[in-house]
């Protein structure tokens, strides 16, 4: 997908979401109302039902809404305001570029790795393992990405320090936006795994500097993509 593609598409989607919004402000919607139906909404934006779906997947990421088979998709239970200020949070998010996100994904996880080998136990080195295993299980599949970044927000959750883990949160279905239309991630599966493997043996031995080094080494080569991207050096057929 070209970055105009991408763009496009975002635009629509936020367009879906701005749309909800207004609905709430009106008073047409309330906290765990159902949301108008696929068709419906896509009539009254002006946008193709594609848009939509993306626009409720991404709700749902940041969990403003819940799609129940055969029920459709529903407001969570949330107070208004709060539902209210989600939104404006994700139309913001959107305006980041590729570069800024990156940069905030290596200081939030080089601390995160930090905190992590000093404060984990034995069971987050369980779900480390487990979410690492799953990454190398489905390093040759469409699911490599997010099992990819299920490592990463392992890893953040075991520092025990919960604001990094919901920042990092926050951004990480925009960081796979982007991963995924630009194709970023061409790093050797196999060499990602090994670079995995050696952050979990650092956090083992409870290592907060060889941590942070590895994490560095590891997110060197999307810190040099991510400027490439921000400086137009990278040619379209690799986007």
């Amino acid at each position: 997908m070209s970055k105009d593609k991408a763009a496009a598409q975002t635009s629509q989607e936020r367009k879906v979401a701005l749309h909800i919004l207004q609905l709430l402000e009106k008073g047409d919607l309330k906290p765990c109302d159902r949301l108008p139906a696929e068709r419906k909404l896509a009539e009254e934006v002006g946008v193709s039902r594609a848009h939509v779906r993306g626009a409720i997947q991404r709700l749902e990421i940041y969990g403003i809404v819940r799609t129940y088979p055969q029920s459709g998709t529903v407001l969570a239970d949330q107070t208004l305001s709060v539902l209210k200020n989600q939104i404006h949070n994700i139309l913001e998010i959107d305006g980041f570029d590729f570069y800024s996100l990156v940069q905030v994904r290596v200081l939030l996880e080089t601390e995160a790795i930090r905190l992590c080998a000093l404060n984990r136990d034995e069971a987050d080195i369980a779900d480390i393992r487990a979410t690492l295993d799953e990454f190398i299980a489905s390093m040759n599949t469409p699911l490599r990405d997010e099992k990819d970044l299920a490592f990463h927000l392992c890893i953040a959750r075991a520092s025990h320090n919960p604001v990094i883990a919901s920042l990092l949160l926050s951004i990480t279905p925009d960081v796979l936006k982007y991963y995924r239309s630009l194709g970023a991630c061409k790093v050797e599966p196999s060499s990602v795994a090994a670079e995995h493997e050696e952050m979990l043996s650092c956090i083992v031995r409870s290592d907060p500097d060889a941590a942070q080094q590895c994490i560095r080494n590891h997110f060197k080569a999307i810190a040099s993509f991510s400027e490439d991207y921000r400086d137009n050096r990278i040619p379209r057929t690799r986007i």
